[in-house]
C-alpha cells in the first residue's frame, strides 16, 4: 500500500477543507465510523457526510489547540532533538480511497525511517482518559494515520490542563488496522455510498442531529407503522424505570441529607466526601421585572422555536378496527 497526495491544504479555507472531507473518512473520524466514539454517533457522521448537517463550528478549545501546535511542535523537538515537519496535505490511501489523512507532521529519525506526530491539548477534566495511554478517538486517529501514511510509529505530543506536558509513543498495530479498515470499508461502502443511513442511537450527537435535520414540523399527523408500538411500549416502560429511579434516587439523597443535618460537609468511613453546601444565588425576579417595566421586557424577548416530544394513549385505532 502507497499513500498518495490529494491536494495541498495550507492555502485552504475552512469551508474547502470540509468540503473536501466529506470525500473521505479522516482520522478524527475513525472511532466513530467504527461505532467507537463517545461523542459522535455513526448517524452524525453519515449524516455530516452525506452533506445533510454541518459538522460543529471549531470551538475555544479548538482555536487555543491551533494557537499552541507551533509552541508544543517546538517544545516536542526541544526535549528530543528532533525537528517537526509540518506536512501540509491530505493524503490518501491508495487501496483504501475513501481513507484520508490531514497529519500534523512528520520526523526523520536517526536511522532514517519516518515517524508521524499528531500534537493534541486537553483540560484538565480530560486528563483521567490520557491515564494509561491515548483516549480511544485519538487511538484510532493515531492508526488510522499511521495506515494512510504508511508508516509504523508515531509521537503524540499533548499539553494538559496547560502545565502538563507529555509525548506518547505507540506503534501499528496490526490487528486494529485490520478492525479499522473493515469498519470503516463497511461504513463508507454500506452507508455512505448507499446512502443508508445507520441505525439511530442514544448518543447526544445523534439528538442534535435529528433537530438539524427536522428543526420544524412542517405536517399535521401520519400513520406509524406497526414496529412504532413496539418502541413505544418500551419507550414508556423505560420512562416507568426512570421515574421509579429518580424517586429512589431522592429518598437516599434525602436520608444522606437527614444524616447530615446542620453540617456542610462529612467524611463517611470509606473515604467518601459528602456534602451540602450553602450556596447563595442571584436570580432575576421576572416577575417583578414584567409589572414594573413590561416595554422593556418585550423589546428584549423573542420567540424561541423547538419541537417536544410526548406519548399519549387516544383510545383510537388508527386501523379502523372496532
Amino acid at each position: 500500500m502507497t499513500k498518495k497526495v490529494l491536494t495541498k491544504t495550507n492555502q485552504m479555507s475552512r469551508d474547502e477543507w470540509l468540503h473536501l472531507r466529506r470525500k473521505g473518512i479522516g482520522g478524527s473520524d475513525a472511532a466513530a465510523a467504527c461505532g467507537l466514539s463517545r461523542y459522535k454517533s455513526m448517524f452524525s457522521l453519515y449524516q455530516e457526510k452525506m452533506g445533510k448537517v454541518v459538522p460543529e463550528p471549531a470551538g475555544e478549545a479548538a482555536y487555543w489547540g491551533t494557537v499552541m501546535e507551533p509552541v508544543l511542535r517546538l517544545e516536542f523537538g526541544r526535549r528530543t532533538g528532533l525537528t517537526v515537519e509540518p506536512m501540509p496535505y491530505l493524503f490518501y490511501a491508495s487501496d483504501h480511497p475513501f481513507m484520508i489523512a490531514d497529519i500534523d507532521g512528520i520526523v526523520r529519525e536517526k536511522d532514517g525511517s519516518v515517524s508521524l506526530v499528531e500534537i493534541k491539548t486537553a483540560n484538565a477534566y480530560a486528563a483521567p482518559d490520557w491515564v494509561g495511554g491515548l483516549p480511544i478517538e485519538y487511538y484510532m486517529q493515531v492508526q488510522h494515520y499511521l495506515y494512510v501514511c504508511d508508516l509504523t510509529h508515531a509521537y503524540v505530543v499533548v499539553l494538559i490542563g496547560g502545565n502538563n506536558f507529555q509525548t506518547i509513543e505507540l506503534d501499528r498495530d496490526p490487528d486494529t488496522v485490520r478492525s479499522l479498515i473493515k469498519l470503516e470499508s463497511d461504513f463508507w461502502i454500506n452507508h455512505v455510498e448507499k446512502g443508508t443511513a445507520p441505525a439511530v442511537d442514544g448518543m447526544e450527537s445523534t439528538s442534535k442531529v435529528l433537530e438539524q435535520l427536522y428543526p420544524t414540523a412542517e405536517k399535521i399527523s401520519m400513520v406509524l407503522p406497526e414496529s412504532a408500538d413496539e418502541l413505544v411500549s418500551y419507550y414508556l416502560s423505560l420512562q416507568s424505570q426512570e421515574k421509579s429511579l429518580k424517586t429512589e434516587k431522592a429518598a437516599v439523597e434525602n436520608q444522606l441529607k437527614e444524616l447530615l443535618k446542620d453540617n456542610q460537609c462529612a467524611l463517611t468511613p470509606a473515604g467518601y466526601a459528602v456534602s451540602w453546601k450553602n450556596v447563595t444565588t442571584n436570580r432575576l425576579d421576572t416577575m417583578a421585572l414584567r409589572k414594573d417595566h413590561p416595554n422593556l421586557v418585550a423589546q428584549y424577548t423573542k420567540a424561541a422555536s423547538s419541537r417536544r416530544f410526548s406519548i399519549k394513549f387516544t383510545h383510537t385505532n388508527q386501523k379502523g378496527d372496532k
